[in-house]
């Protein structure tokens, strides 16, 4: 059996507070954050359901990574889902990015052009995405739930 391999990884920062400030309470919840110009930079939070912008100076930095031993035979590592550019005319692509709602095809399907081939959420709405033209499904690039861009092929259909 392999020695143990050391592996990286960042701490989680916590978005979700209570404040507690001259005997008043306060819910306070971390909503995003702006560009940073210089060393201060928008904070965008939630102070008992109402949206407030606040500006913070950062005034000195720690570092967060932290290492943690994992038996390396014992633990399977994650591979990184390669995303495919679409280049080919039996490419299928969608307009605008979104996510993966539904499949309605599976491998060695022969398919018509403009049948629904996936279902995508973009922007609130569930829209189909058809096949570009008559053939069969040879490899479908994604799984329900894949974040999609609009450059990435997500079926090819030959």
């Amino acid at each position: 059996m392999e020695k143990d391999k050391k592996f990286s990884y960042i701490r989680l920062a916590p978005k979700h507070y209570k404040l507690y400030l001259h005997g008043n309470e306060y819910d306070i919840r971390v909503i995003g954050s702006g560009q940073k110009q210089g060393d201060v930079k928008p904070l965008y939070l939630e102070i008992d359901g109402r949206l407030e912008e606040v500006m913070i100076e950062i005034r000195e930095y720690e570092e967060v990574v932290e290492e943690v031993a994992i038996p390396f035979a014992t633990s399977e590592l994650t591979k990184a889902k390669t995303k495919v550019k679409a280049e080919r005319d039996g490419d299928v692509t969608c307009p605008i990015p979104g996510k993966v709602v539904d499949i309605l095809v599976k491998v060695g399907d022969r398919v018509k052009i403009g049948q629904p081939v996936l279902i995508i959420e973009a922007m609130k709405m569930d829209n189909e995405i058809h096949a570009p033209k008559d053939g069969i499904v040879r490899e479908i690039y994604v799984e329900k739930n894949d974040t999609v861009m609009p450059d990435e092929a997500l079926i090819f259909i030959d």
